[in-house]
């Protein structure tokens, strides 16, 4: 079984533009996003590789000509799904690819409350965009990788004028795509993470830190637009296989929890909600009994070193507890690498749990088969059972 890894070293940040060429150049595979525009039905679109340097580096830029005026302004979700679904792609690039825009559309429906259906699409409805999103899908499709790592994203300071207005840095897009990834301060004023590159980010990669134990086979480089004194505006794929044994990874992260007993009840599904929200991978909450005999709750949550703050503000704004503990713990986990099955209604997403060659268990993505369930009037236990699940009996 393939151990590929695919690292991210978002240097100068993270765009749509970046991530496709630095995953283009990585996977060799030029033509097939050339071939692009057909495919999603935009014939008068055209794709040019100019060279360039950036920061002192070669890197692959991409330009996508098209007359603004003869494509929509402005998408909804359904829009563009409509778009990938009438594609002649795989299914494993149009679910990649779906899976972006449902990020991008909660993520700015978030910032303006509104459902991911109602979001109007603007920069990130574009033609361009679109290209962007689904070569890089594409591109990473081809790889085959079974991991993806990213480093932590280069913040730029100030301000960006777009649809909405003139909005601070990052945009609020992109901060309600934060929660759990580390950053730092670029050091340069600007956009450093777009909307879009944030949603490829925190769609693709599994885990945020620096480079693995790998034997890199392949470097792609990919350049924004954007000069910056000090600052190479560039992303780099390293693509590899991992060393070592694949057997059970060790990571480090923190459980922080908190002692409640005058909380109202129904509350609680909120705090785990927000718990999760903010970054936490797990939360649970455990009935006890404390001083004086009096019944209460344990709410514990667990969430990389990097959340910590976000985790903590959140039990303490959410709960009536005064205070809370968190400590470090290692968190053992089995390999992992995603598949998509086809299913009589449709594809789903299929996390496969490795340990050495052996594969231990296949997990459909629920969400997937609840939302193929609705839409089909299917049972969503019978999807389950079609993508590979485990259904228990009453």
């Amino acid at each position: 079984m393939s151990r590929r890894v695919l690292y991210l070293d978002c240097a100068g940040g993270a765009a749509g533009d970046m991530m496709l060429c630095a995953l283009t150049e990585a996977a060799d595979c030029a033509s097939l996003v050339e071939a692009l525009p057909g495919i999603l039905g935009f014939p008068d679109v055209t794709i040019e590789w100019p060279g360039g340097r950036s920061g002192g580096f070669a890197a692959r830029r991409m330009t996508v000509g098209f007359d603004p005026d003869a494509h929509p302004h402005h998408r909804k979700l359904a829009d563009v799904e409509a778009v990938v679904d009438a594609a002649e792609l795989p299914a494993t690039v149009a679910l990649m690819a779906k899976t972006v825009f449902r990020t991008l559309a909660e993520a700015e429906g978030e910032v303006h409350g509104e459902t991911a259906e109602e979001v109007h699409f603007h920069e990130v409805g574009a033609v361009d965009a679109i290209i962007d999103v689904v070569g890089a899908c594409l591109a990473l499709d081809q790889l085959a990788v079974y991991e993806i790592v990213c480093s932590s994203l280069p913040m730029g300071s100030g301000t960006i004028d777009c649809a909405h207005g003139t909005m601070p840095l990052p945009a609020p897009a992109v901060a309600a795509m934060l929660p759990g990834v580390p950053v730092h301060p670029a050091g340069v004023e600007g956009e450093t993470v777009t909307p879009t590159g944030a949603a490829l980010v925190t769609s693709f990669a599994n885990t945020f830190g620096t480079m693995p134990a790998m034997t890199v086979e392949t470097v792609g480089i990919g350049a924004g637009t954007m000069e910056r004194p000090g600052l190479p505006n560039v992303l780099r794929a390293f693509v590899g296989e991992l060393s070592g044994p694949a057997e059970i990874s060790q990571s480090d992260h923190v459980i922080v929890e908190c002692n409640i007993d005058d909380l109202d009840p129904r509350v609680l599904p909120v705090v785990i909600d927000r718990l999760l929200e903010s970054g936490a991978l797990d939360a649970a909450i455990t009935p006890i009994v404390m001083k004086k005999g009096r019944p209460g709750h344990l709410i514990t949550a667990l969430a990389p070193t990097a959340a910590l703050d976000a985790v903590v503000s959140v039990l303490l704004r959410e709960t009536t507890s005064l205070g809370c503990r968190s400590y470090p713990v290692a968190k053992h986990h089995l390999g992992r690498r995603m598949e998509t099955v086809e299913t009589p209604w449709g594809p789903v997403a299929v996390k496969l749990a490795i340990i050495g060659e052996t594969v231990l268990r296949r997990i459909p993505e629920f969400e997937d088969c609840a939302e193929l369930a609705r839409r089909s009037g299917v049972p969503v236990r019978d999807i389950l059972a079609a993508a590979g699940g485990v259904v228990e009996e009453d």
